[in-house]
């Protein structure tokens, strides 16, 4: 019990301000899908596009699959910035394009531009940390319905390369009991 009530005050010194902004009915509550294998999948917007993202704390990028690209690069501000070394599931290396995406946002959150990398094929799209942490602090709701609170909604950040800058998000997740 000690345990818990250090975690929730080191959120609270993380997050200033998430407790008023989740009381005072501001933040969005986006709803979470039941994906394949228990994932959690988020359904967001690139531009004018509309695309259901699996939730991803663990991954520290936005991943997009080049069919995705496809529907979205005619759109104004979409430009490759650079190249990444990915290890592949059997462990190659493989160097994968990064892309800029001007807007993305999630229940009209709009987590302002991300850079994203490109995966071949018609695979998964991933919200990583790098957009997750634009509208932190967030509070993932498990019970009674799944749930996604951006506390931070409003609050983008843009790093000077027009890349999202990264910064600590802060995750609690409900009980199941």
């Amino acid at each position: 019990m000690l345990f818990r009530h250090h975690l929730l005050l080191l959120l609270l010194l993380l997050s200033p301000g998430s407790l008023l902004a989740e009381s005072a009915g501001e933040a969005p509550r986006v709803p979470l899908y039941g994906g394949s294998g228990g994932a959690l999948e988020i359904d967001a917007n690139v531009g004018d596009e509309s695309v259901r993202f699996l939730l991803d704390t663990g991954a520290a990028m936005v991943t997009i699959s080049t069919e995705l690209l496809r529907r979205v690069e005619h759109q104004r501000g979409v430009t490759q910035v650079r190249e990444v070394g990915a290890r592949l599931a059997d462990g190659r290396i493989r160097l994968m394009p990064v892309y800029r995406l001007p807007q993305l946002s999630v229940s009209g959150c709009e987590l302002g531009t991300v850079e994203a990398i490109v995966v071949p094929g018609k695979g998964r799209n991933l919200l990583g940390l790098n957009a997750l942490a634009q509208a932190a602090p967030l509070t993932l709701n498990l019970t009674p319905s799944p749930n996604l609170v951006l506390g931070g909604c409003g609050r983008v950040t843009v790093a000077r390369s027009g890349a999202s800058s990264f910064a600590p998000a802060a995750f609690v997740a409900s009980p199941l009991y």
